[in-house]
Parts: C-alpha cells; sequence; structure tokens
C-alpha cells in the first residue's frame, strides 16, 4: 500500500496557496482527498500521517546525504525522470496489449512532429530557409513507415513494451550509420539520434503537458533543469531530490521560490531508485531516506512541530517594514517566476517583486501571443498592485535553452548566446515582450530590468526598442504608461566595472550576484569539482558590488540585490554595510530577512564592511559577517 504523503506545514501553506489559482483548484481537492487533510478553507495544520506498509514492501531504511538547499520535509512516493537517452526496461506485455502500446507510439511520433514542425517555423522565421530545412530530415525518419511497421512486428511477437522495442530498432540504425565512411552519411547519426530522444521523452510523458504522475510526488533527477521544471504540473510537486546542482542552481532557486525542500549532489540516486518507491526528503539536513521506518517518520514529526512554531514567530511581523535599530529602512521583496506565484508573494509580506523571472513563463509557452503575454504580465501587476513588480526580459540561454531557438549547441552556452544578446538578435521576440509589459504596465508599478548587459551600448539599445514599442503601441491607440522604471543588471565584471557609464542610462540597478560571482571567479557553479571556489565573499566580488553602489548613489539612482546571496542571512550585515537598501529574495526568505534587518545597526554593519575589505581571505569575510549575525539574531541559526 502506498503511504499517506505528506509535508511540512511552511511548505503546505506555500502548496495550498498555489492550488488556490482557477487552473489547479480540481487538482487541490483531489490532492486534499489523497492527504486526508482539511482544504485550504479550514484552518489548522494538517496531520502527519505515518506509512503502514505492508511486510512484502517493508524493506531496510537506506539514507543519501547531499546538500540542503531548500527547507522542509516531504514524505511521498518518487517520480524519477530518467535521462533521456538511457535503455528502457524490457517489460512484458499480453497480446491484447499490442494495441494500446502502438497508440502510444503513434500519440508519441505525432506529438514529436507537432515540436519539430514548430521548430521548423521558428528557424524560418527567424533564421532563414537555410537553417529551417535541417529538420526535414528529421520529419523524414518520423514518418518512416518501415521502423513503424518493424517495430509493431517486434512488439507483437516478442510481446515487449513499445518503448524498448522502438529504442533498440533505432540503435540498430544509429549503429550503422555510425560505421560508415561516408562524412555526410555519417553525420545522419545526429538526426536519428534526436529524433529517438525526443520520442522516447514523449513515450515517458516526460515533455507531454499533462507527466505521468496523478498524485503528489517527489521528483528525481540526475539535473533539473528550467525547462524540466516549467513542464512539471507544480501543484503535485512535494520536492526535488536532484544528483548534481547547488544552492544556486535552478532547482533550488525554484524549489525556494515554491516553497518545497530540496537536496541537490545526491549521487546515484537515479540509478537505485525507481518511481513509486517510498522516501522522506529532509531539506534542511540533506538527506534522502528510502523506505523510512514508523520510528524515523515519528521523529521527523516531532522535530517538524517544534520548528513550525519557531517559525511563527518570526511570521508574526512580515507584514512590517524593514527597519534597522537605528532607524533605516531596508526593502525586502521578493523573487518570482510564475503567475500563480502573485498570492505566495502577498502573503510573505514582501514589499515588491524585485526580480521577476519571465523566460519561465516562455518556457511554459514559448508561442505565446503579444495579447497572451500581456494577459499574464497584467494578471502578476493587478494582484500585487499596489506593490512594485520588476520583470527582467527574458534571460534565455546558459541552462535556460529554448530548444526552438538553438539552432547548434553552443560549446559554452554561459558565455554565448543569452540574456540579452538573445533578445536583440531576436528582434520580433524582443518587441513582443516588451509591447506586453508596456500594456501590463498601465495597470500598476512595472519595472523593466535587462538581463546580462556587458555594456552601456546594450542598454541604449535595449531602450531605443522599448521606445519604438511605446510609440508604435500609441500610434495604434494602445494605452501606456507616461513613464516606466528601466533597469539594469550587474553581473558581469565588465557591467560593474562601467556601472557608472550604465547608471546614467537607467532608472536602477540590481545586482544578480549568482552569475557576477560565477564570471568574476571563472567557476562554473554547477561543478562539483569547482564548487568550493563559489565564494560570494571573495574580495573581487565585493569591490565590484562597491564599485556598483557607487556608481548608482553618485548617479542618485536605486540600486538592489536579487541573486541568492541576498538570502543568506550570515551574509545581512555584510549586505547592508556594503550600502544596499533594497533586497529581493526568495519568498520563503522574506521574514527572515526582515526579522534580521530589524536586529542590525547600519553603523557596525558599515564598520564590518571595512574591514571586510580590507581582508583578502572569503573564509576570513564570512566568518567575521556571521559572528554578527549569530550575535544580533542567533534565533534565526537554532
Amino acid at each position: 500500500m502506498r503511504p499517506q504523503p505528506w509535508i511540512t506545514w511552511r511548505c503546505w501553506r506555500s502548496l495550498a496557496r498555489r492550488a488556490r489559482q482557477p487552473p489547479l483548484k480540481s487538482a487541490w481537492t483531489r490532492l486534499c482527498r489523497r492527504f486526508d487533510a482539511p482544504c485550504v478553507c479550514q484552518t489548522g495544520a494538517p496531520q502527519c500521517k505515518v506509512a503502514h506498509m505492508s511486510e512484502s514492501s517493508a524493506s531496510v531504511e537506506k539514507i543519501w546525504t547531499g546538500a540542503a538547499v531548500s527547507d522542509g520535509v516531504a514524505h511521498a512516493v518518487v517520480h524519477v525522470l530518467k535521462d533521456h537517452f538511457d535503455e528502457p526496461d524490457e517489460d512484458s506485455i499480453t497480446p491484447d496489449m499490442v494495441a494500446a502500446e502502438m497508440a502510444r507510439l503513434h500519440a508519441a511520433l505525432d506529438v514529436t512532429c507537432q515540436e519539430i514542425e514548430e521548430l521548423q517555423r521558428v528557424m524560418g522565421g527567424e533564421q532563414g530557409s537555410a537553417e529551417s530545412e535541417i529538420f526535414e530530415t528529421h520529419l523524414l525518419i518520423l514518418q518512416d513507415s518501415t521502423i513503424l511497421k518493424q517495430t509493431e512486428k517486434r512488439v507483437r511477437e516478442q510481446c515487449v513494451c513499445v518503448d524498448w522495442a522502438y529504442y533498440k530498432l533505432m540503435c540498430k540504425h544509429m549503429n550503422a550509420l555510425r560505421g560508415l565512411d561516408d562524412a555526410y552519411l555519417r553525420e545522419r547519426f545526429l538526426d536519428v539520434k534526436d529524433v529517438t530522444q525526443r520520442v522516447m521523452r514523449h513515450l515517458r510523458g516526460e515533455l507531454m503537458q499533462h507527466p505521468m504522475f496523478d498524485e503528489p510526488v517527489i521528483i528525481v533527477a540526475h539535473d533539473l533543469t528550467p525547462s524540466d521544471t516549467v513542464q512539471l504540473d507544480r501543484s503535485k510537486v512535494l520536492g526535488f531530490a536532484v544528483e548534481t546542482g547547488s544552492a544556486v542552481s535552478h532547482a533550488a532557486i525554484i524549489a525556494r521560490s515554491l516553497a518545497i525542500p530540496a537536496v541537490v549532489k545526491l549521487h546515484g540516486i537515479c540509478e537505485e531508485l525507481h518511481s513509486g518507491d517510498t522516501v522522506l526528503l529532509d531539506g534542511e539536513g540533506g538527506l534522502l531516506i528510502l523506505n523510512p521506518t514508523a520510528e524515523t517518520l515519528a521523529r521527523y514529526r516531532s522535530r517538524e512541530e517544534l520548528a513550525e512554531r519557531r517559525e511563527d514567530v518570526f511570521q508574526v511581523d512580515r507584514h512590517a517594514p524593514a527597519e534597522t535599530l537605528c532607524g533605516r529602512t531596508i526593502c525586502v521583496g521578493a523573487n518570482a517566476e510564475f503567475v500563480e506565484e502573485a498570492e505566495i508573494v502577498q502573503e510573505s509580506g514582501a514589499e515588491e517583486v524585485g526580480l521577476f523571472r519571465t523566460e519561465f513563463l516562455h518556457m511554459e509557452n514559448p508561442n505565446a501571443t503579444e495579447d497572451e503575454l500581456a494577459a499574464a504580465y497584467t494578471r502578476v501587476v493587478r494582484s500585487l498592485a499596489p506593490k512594485r513588480v520588476v520583470f527582467r526580459t527574458l534571460d534565455l540561454g546558459g541552462d535556460k535553452v529554448d530548444e526552438r531557438l538553438a539552432v547548434e549547441p553552443e560549446p559554452n552556452p554561459f558565455l554565448g548566446w543569452r540574456g540579452i544578446r538573445l533578445s536583440l538578435g531576436l528582434r520580433d521576440l524582443f518587441k513582443r515582450q516588451l509591447r506586453a509589459l508596456l500594456r501590463a504596465a498601465v495597470h500598476g508599478r512595472v519595472g523593466i530590468m535587462f538581463p546580462m548587459v556587458s555594456g552601456v551600448q546594450e542598454v541604449l539599445e535595449a531602450k531605443a526598442i522599448l521606445s519604438e514599442c511605446a510609440d508604435e503601441l500609441t500610434a495604434e491607440g494602445i494605452d501606456v504608461p507616461y513613464e516606466v522604471e528601466v533597469g539594469a543588471m550587474i553581473e558581469i565584471p565588465s557591467a560593474a566595472l562601467s556601472a557608472d557609464l550604465i547608471a546614467a542610462e537607467v532608472d536602477f540597478l540590481s545586482l544578480g550576484t549568482n552569475d557576477l560571482i560565477q564570471y568574476t571567479i571563472a567557476v562554473d557553479r554547477l561543478n562539483d569539482r569547482v564548487a568550493g571556489l563559489y565564494q560570494p565573499t571573495h574580495p573581487a566580488v565585493l569591490r565590484l558590488i562597491g564599485m556598483s553602489v557607487q556608481a548608482a548613489r553618485c548617479a542618485g539612482i536605486r540600486i538592489g540585490m536579487c541573486g541568492e546571496m541576498a538570502s543568506d542571512l550570515t551574509l545581512t550585515p555584510l549586505i547592508i554595510g556594503l550600502g544596499l537598501n533594497e533586497l529581493s529574495v526568495a519568498s520563503t526568505q522574506v521574514a527572515r530577512v526582515k526579522h534580521a534587518v530589524r536586529r542590525l545597526s547600519v553603523p557596525e554593519c558599515e564598520t564590518l564592511a571595512v574591514l571586510a575589505c580590507e581582508k583578502s581571505s572569503p573564509a576570513e569575510i564570512l566568518h567575521l559577517s556571521r559572528a554578527v549575525a549569530e550575535r544580533c539574531y542567533p534565533e534565526l541559526f537554532e
């Protein structure tokens, strides 16, 4: 018998808020029944359920230790997202299942065909017909009747699932092509591989609108990309357990945004776990426990009840301003990715949305029209009015890849076509987004922020296109705001070094510390081998932050920080000491950051910053900041 899934009350509140949105309401009702819990209109926390496993399913408890990146505890079955080219299991079927298996293959082929045709259409419009023709070969492979007949023959004669039959057949073709002397024909191996990858993922249900789970699950994956995340039914995801990643990987960022537990660096779990296995995920201790015993579940339930009571203390004043002991107000906002997060942001106590990552909406619906985008942005603005919402224009590229736009793999995507570079290169796409944002801006306070700028020329070009969009809308009789705040992200060293030039052309700056640290130290934040070098307190990083703050002050504009560094409570004294008055953090951290701010004195923080800037060791600087933090608000570290 499967366990009753449960999550901690902190995570439950966030899940409930997400489920209040109309598209999730029916799913939430079913979820409440599965949890045997009160509906969201009732008060009181749901009681955690301890699973009663049958003797046949009871197994030895096994524990993996990783890195905790998002707080909370969840107990449920897992759904394993396999690598899209893993060999499927050779599952046996009965003769009466053959028709259903072939229907699954036909459905996967149809969806893949639509996907490739859309890629072809986009490439034909954006890059020219020559590039779009590369997909003709893919369509011919999909429509090859011989492959279909051979697959059906194998399924019928061997009584095996269609996944295995199709995979084996396509591997046979790939091996034949790979061994040819002709260079052109050898290259066709990649075409067959790409098509096979797409079809296999559709067969697994991993790319369809309704992934193959209809109950609350914990997602297990080798790596969870942004495109993977947006395709999940987030109302049924209770946590992430990932083999790779770090505290600043997107899986971690999304988990904190959704207020669900997450653990990364759980090496080997994809090989040992199977969809349907029962686990407990500890997002505070960094543990994943397979087949947790009744004693383990009871221990966690007691621990979490104590943690919930302690957390309630910080939540009481979450809507009050964050004012330091000496009277300075620090604006604490929230980061967001999805429309349904608006209510979570409202209830978190955030004073604004300092960063709305629009690329996640794009990946959910890459074909969205200007009207659809305007409606989505307007919904966010109206839901949060009169609070300000700062929308970051598309930050695609790097690890947030829209396959429709990626004609060829980039050898180093983080140094390639991403952020504002991509937007300026795809002018029609950029204008569609800017027009939609301007239309939404008439309904509340809106800021538009350009990501990954390397210098002032990109800002000037982007502003010119924004002005062009405003003129076009006005000529069409569509209302646009008289004025919209325009900002730039400082996340490349060249931008920080020329921050004075950029500050003269914008209304605000925002420090994206995730990439600023990565690019300054030349360290891949997702690479385990060099993860230890990813140091927010590196003297070079602090100097670039200081230069940016000084440039903003000289220009008379505001500057904030929206990277994960802003959420780190051990660094809050140092950040305030460096002159930051605006912080945008994960919604789950808003109340805690406000609590910390209220117990700090700006003069003491400035003294700390001066002392820190004299040090050469990142570890020593971190120790100094942590000492102030633990002395001023020890309750946040209990």
